[in-house]
């Protein structure tokens, strides 16, 4: 199955040298390939992932519906900023703990290294998306005062004192459409087969 929509959508998050290391025959087609890198699980280490995510998978389509749907009301009303710091927060916590945690780091242990999903799910828990994971995750982040990114805090190492760091809010994006679309691509081919 071919996500074109999808894989369209990830070709602008694929930008910049901050981004994952994907060959670059496989850029355009990204969303696609993670499909396929799923779809193509035999029975039995397909059947493990579903029991590893805990949730069934149609419940999370079903919760990114609605999430969706949300999305589509803040747009709506992108000039309240009240709504548009609850439509940030909550894609944040999506993006970045839920959906990481709970979806991509399950599926990539059932594809292993070396593929499309493994280096998607490595950028995503490492460098500056892992400390802002942390951050959203302990409640240690803000906005800039010209509200163009986040200011965050973050224990590079346990025990260790807390670093200020900032993301702005391209990369925010950037990285937010990256773990949603992966995670969707995931969903979708486990909901496929039944």
């Amino acid at each position: 199955m071919e996500l074109s929509y999808l894989d369209k959508q990830l070709a602008g998050a694929l930008v910049g040298a901050d981004s994952p290391s994907v060959p670059a025959a496989l850029r355009g087609s990204l969303a696609s390939s993670i499909h396929r890198e799923i779809s193509s699980l035999d029975d039995v280490t397909a059947n493990q992932l579903r029991q590893a995510l805990l949730v069934p998978p149609e419940r999370y389509v079903e919760e990114l519906s609605a999430f969706q749907a949300w999305m589509d009301i803040a747009h709506a009303n992108s000039g309240n900023p009240i709504i548009v710091r609850a439509q940030v927060m909550t894609e944040m916590y999506v993006a970045f703990v839920w959906l990481r945690d709970s979806v991509l780091a399950p599926a990539r242990a059932a594809v292993g290294d070396g593929t499309v999903l493994g280096a998607v799910e490595e950028f995503l828990r490492s460098g500056d998306r892992r400390m802002l994971r942390n951050a959203v995750a302990h409640g240690r982040w803000c906005y800039l005062l010209d509200f163009g990114g986040l200011e965050c805090w973050a224990e590079p190492q346990r025990g260790r004192p807390h670093e200020r760091f900032v993301i702005n809010s391209v990369d925010l994006g950037r990285w937010q459409l990256l773990s949603r679309s992966t995670a969707i691509a995931v969903l979708l081919a486990l909901t496929e087969a039944f």
